[in-house]
């Protein structure tokens, strides 16, 4: 009888200790303030500075290829993300695009192409909670001639989708659970890099980072025109 009764108060123990609904369910994950929003979103595109933008300023040098001057094009990448609170402090993104640089190579004289993973941060501070918020940085028009590969036009493959694209976010300095990427849902990216088979592709051994080519916007001529894209940027 006592054995019954000692039983019965243990399993009445474990009821208690169990959250309400049922025993076999588990307690559901809270929200997180800060998700990214779909890869559809990802607004990617090869943009012009405005005529008005530089109206009235000094010209521009003069360079074997004008398309390599601030005139030419840069490459624009706006990131989808919302929050939840209220105001967020601050949130860092850093982004991580695939490129490759044309390099001599050392048998036959030729050119070859050097894979190169382009690094940048955006920054923002006291974000509102919104649906549909905009992480961005730019690439400037030396740059995606320099980064673009060997092929000709090769830069249209970043506006196209088919280069890898990495963005991760700290909230207060603490990692934001998942990533952005581009590439993460097919098994391999168009390149031959990327995908599910090697979602680490920003840390390969045979990469070289270029740390600080994607510029934030107010190091671009886009600012502040295009001061309501985004949340109020912090800088350094």
């Amino acid at each position: 009888m006592a054995m019954s009764f000692f039983k019965m108060l243990l399993f009445g123990t474990l009821l208690v200790g169990l959250p309400l609904g049922a025993a076999a369910q588990e307690v559901k994950k809270e929200k997180p303030n800060l998700e990214f929003g779909k890869t559809q979103d990802l607004e990617i595109d090869l943009v012009t500075v405005p005529d008005s933008v530089g109206s009235g300023g000094k010209s521009e040098p003069t360079v074997d290829n004008k398309n390599a001057t601030q005139a030419g094009k840069w490459l624009r990448i706006d990131v989808p993300f919302s929050t939840t609170n209220k105001f967020t402090p601050e949130v860092k993104f850093k982004f991580s695009l695939e490129g490759y640089e044309g390099v001599p190579d050392t048998e036959g004289g030729k050119m070859k192409e050097k894979y190169v993973v382009l690094t940048g941060e955006a920054t923002y501070r006291d974000v509102p909670s919104g649906n549909k918020h905009y992480a961005g940085v730019f690439l400037p028009p030396a740059s995606v001639l320099r980064f673009a590969g060997l092929k000709a036009n090769g830069e249209g493959d970043w506006s196209k989708g088919m280069m890898n694209l990495k963005v991760e976010a700290t909230e207060a300095g603490t990692p934001v659970e998942g990533a952005f990427d581009l590439q993460a849902s097919k098994e391999k990216g168009p390149s031959g890099r990327g995908g599910k088979k090697d979602l680490e592709w920003n840390k390969s051994a045979d990469a070289q980072e270029v740390n600080g080519a994607l510029l934030p916007i107010y190091d671009t001529p886009f600012w502040p025109k295009d001061y309501k894209r985004y949340p109020q940027p912090k800088k350094p």
